[in-house]
């Protein structure tokens, strides 16, 4: 057996899991609009199952719906009978996929809106929460309050029981409710339920004696972070302390996080946090309670989760978004095929889109959140179709038409297949994204695909293919940029920097690099540059807190944070570009100033626009052309796929014409 210690059956309390593996509980916005288990809930959490997981966490589940939902909305509950019936189902579903269910209860006190719970938000105490998604100025709890949730809590765990569970785990990390408590930071109470360590303790200990009294012989598990992450707040050496008092009231296993919402940043690791950077934590909870001890955060692949598991930093490995990107990463990782495991980046654009309260996706895999959706089938068996452009999308658009059964054809201009994916990969603590270009290369050389590379697709040249369908991933280009005058001082888009299709002359503080734009292209072109030995002076029109502004914000904490401190790139804001001379670039500052700013290059990254060239010129042909990602607007890598998909979906319409009705 391929990762035999991975594989092996594993025990928490009576639960008999078939191997080490667990689907971390990760929120969804799937539900119902009153939080409700669905039919999306369901195939969503069924695949992960059949997947090959051992244990399924469901995502957090609300227990009292008057003050304890989240910001984020539909979140699931299970605080009435009305809501038992989907969880049952739910339940069920995942123990035919072959794995254990495990539903997480949760509180969110502080952590939610007024305008979500339709009140002031609740806490230990009245302290206001400060966070890149939420601000909130919560109330402290009365005593009879507190009684209330330890009972909402218990009933929880009841109805769980009910709808079949095989144990429940209590959300007692990433700042919720029960984390409230345990901080010295959030709670100021001096009462019975705060005031020293020992009253801080009271909640959670009497949370987890009410909702053991409900499992009878089934398994609790509690979510904890193990350190906040905050000067004054919980410490490692703090949770070495209450993890054995959770586990002696009765907690069967921990499950290891940290962090909360005041720094989610540590919660949801972006690209640049290395594999494992929980484990040597986790491994002092596991010492420290003699408990089995399960652990996530960038456990992507399955030689990293074999030996950590064999080192004995932890009993249960478990999965997050990993298994968004690859449900069957388990099969696949028991076969022995880890080179078809589609990898997660942390590129966090699941993250992005449930903060902007929209479900679940994957940057990589466009199905996630859409499990319900026809499968592609082999509609295209005979037909032919063209792809121009072998970036991400249009990688994903050929694999997936070549699954359709077409006759493929991938035309990229360059010598090298990967196009802004491999942009997006070269700046410092980016190169995960290597890991997914790989993936889709592999994934060519193994398809029926037909390459074509260093080939420049014109309108006539399609015309001569007569192709059934054409998608166009052309991509982007600079937008125009209107200047009083063009010099010779070498000049290029930032983007040709990255990937080294332009070379660039020494440069000094006096004679720097210019780089005009602000934005996410701009900044990790500065960053790329000075780590190569270059001076940088980063030129933005706005307001320098503004830089980098629609990068994914948490990896956007972690660049601000390294540019700040970094001696070669310097940042002149509020400033625009006027002409380019022959050995300098002319400024304009604020108040109208008119300068001079010597440069050894001047980088653009002012922005770009969608090429349409192609598309327009195939405007007239009488076959489906559909352009994506930049083609049609500058997006990301994941609604570049996304647009694939729904391109190869929207071709079996389109070109095999299905009659609604024969009359």
């Amino acid at each position: 057996m391929t990762y035999p210690r991975l594989f092996e059956p594993f025990q928490i309390g009576n639960m008999q899991l078939k191997n080490r593996i667990a689907m971390a509980p990760m929120e969804t916005h799937l539900g119902d609009p009153d939080g409700a288990v669905n039919e999306d809930v369901i195939a969503y959490y069924s695949e992960r199952a059949r997947g090959g997981v051992g244990l399924v966490m469901v995502e957090f589940t609300c227990v009292d719906g008057r003050d304890g939902f989240s910001s984020n909305v539909p979140q699931l509950r299970l605080d009435n009978d009305r809501f038992k019936v989907g969880h049952a189902r739910l339940a069920s579903a995942i123990q035919r996929g072959g794995a254990k269910a495990v539903v997480q209860i949760s509180h969110a006190g502080r952590q939610t809106k007024e305008s979500v719970i339709g009140t002031t938000p609740v806490s230990s105490s009245a302290v206001p929460l400060n966070s890149i998604y939420m601000n909130a100025v919560p109330r402290a709890l009365e005593d009879h309050e507190i009684r209330r949730i330890i009972a909402s809590y218990a009933n929880t765990a009841r109805l769980a029981m009910l709808a079949g569970y095989d144990g429940v785990m209590l959300h007692g990390a990433h700042g919720y409710l029960l984390q409230q408590f345990l901080s010295p930071l959030v709670n100021k109470r001096d009462d019975e339920w705060g005031g020293d360590f020992e009253r801080r303790m009271r909640f959670p200990l009497e949370v987890i004696k009410a909702v053991k009294a409900q499992l009878g012989d089934k398994p609790l598990l509690y979510r904890m972070s193990v350190l906040d992450g905050l000067d004054g707040g919980l410490t490692i050496e703090d949770s070495e302390i209450i993890a054995p008092r959770l586990c002696g009231a009765g907690v069967d296993a921990i499950d290891i996080s940290w962090g909360s919402l005041d720094r989610a940043d540590i919660i949801l690791e972006p690209m640049s946090v290395p594999e494992g950077d929980r484990l040597p934590y986790a491994r002092r909870i596991r010492e420290a309670t003699g408990k089995p001890v399960i652990c996530a955060g960038v456990m992507r692949w399955p030689d990293k989760c074999e030996q950590a598991v064999i080192d004995g930093n932890t009993d249960i490995v478990s999965l997050g978004r990993a298994l968004l990107a690859d449900p069957m990463w388990p099969i696949k990782a028991r076969r022995g095929q880890v080179e078809d495991i589609r990898p997660c980046t942390s590129c966090n654009w699941c993250i992005r889109e449930l903060a902007a309260s929209r479900s679940v996706v994957c940057a990589e895999n466009p199905r996630c959140g859409k499990e319900r959706d026809p499968e592609i089938g082999r509609y295209g068996v005979g037909l032919r179709a063209s792809v121009i452009g072998a970036g991400p999308g249009g990688m994903a658009a050929a694999l997936m038409l070549d699954q359709a059964g077409f006759e493929v054809t991938l035309y990229e201009m360059r010598h090298r297949l990967g196009g802004n994916l491999i942009t997006s990969a070269i700046p410092p603590g980016k190169d995960k994204l290597f890991w997914y270009h790989e993936f889709l290369v592999r994934r060519i050389e193994k398809s029926n695909v037909r390459v074509k590379t260093d080939t420049c697709a014109d309108a006539d040249m399609l015309r001569a293919a007569r192709p059934d369908a054409v998608i166009v991933a052309t991509g982007s280009h600079p937008a125009p940029l209107d200047l009083e005058g063009w010099g010779d001082l070498p000049t290029a888009p930032a983007y040709q920097a990255l990937i080294d299709e332009v070379t660039l002359p020494p440069s000094s503080f006096e004679r720097p690099i210019v780089i005009y734009g602000g934005g996410e292209t701009g900044t990790e072109t500065a960053e790329h540059l000075a780590k190569s030995g270059h001076h940088i002076l980063l030129v933005t029109r706005s307001d320098a807190r503004f830089l980098a502004r629609n990068a994914e914000a948490l990896y956007r904490i972690h660049l601000l944070q390294r540019l700040r401190v970094n001696d070669s790139i310097r940042v002149l804001d509020h400033t625009k570009l006027h002409s380019i001379g022959g050995d300098h670039v002319t400024l304009v500052a604020r108040d109208g100033m008119v300068f001079e700013q010597p440069a050894s290059a001047i980088l653009l990254a002012h922005g770009l626009a969608p090429n349409t060239e192609l598309a327009d010129a195939l405007s007239t042909v009488a076959i489906p052309v559909i352009p994506i990602g930049d083609a049609a607007r500058v997006a990301r890598i994941g609604e570049a796929v996304r647009d694939a998909y729904l391109a190869v979906q929207d071709l079996r319409r389109l070109l095999t014409l299905p009659e609604a009705v024969a009359c």
